[in-house]
């Protein structure tokens, strides 16, 4: 079996990094909100606005979930990586020993 670590933590490293775009989406969407007042004020118009105020904190959440998500991944990318490193140290040494 051949382990790219280089490429493993490379990968764990984009995964922090859309874990960052995720928390900045999420921070931008919780930093605004639709009035509502801008659909007019009648019963469809109050409905609707509840519709997309529901929208926009789902999307809120959602994003918060991604960001955990792919942190999470990162962290297990990277110890997965060292792992490797570490077991092929150890096989190395093990070969030495018995040379």
């Amino acid at each position: 079996m051949q382990v790219d670590v280089g490429e493993m933590r490379s990968g764990a490293n984009r995964s922090y990094n859309a874990a960052s775009f995720a928390m900045e989406g999420a921070d931008q969407l919780n930093r605004v909100s639709v009035g509502a007042s801008i659909f007019g004020d009648f019963a469809a118009a109050e409905s609707f606005h509840g519709a997309l105020t529901e929208a926009h904190s789902n999307h809120i959440q959602r994003l918060r979930e991604h960001e955990s998500h792919l942190g999470v991944l990162g962290d297990k990318g990277h110890k997965t990586a060292s792992v490797f490193v570490d077991m092929e140290e150890r096989n190395a040494e093990a070969l030495r020993s018995v040379l």
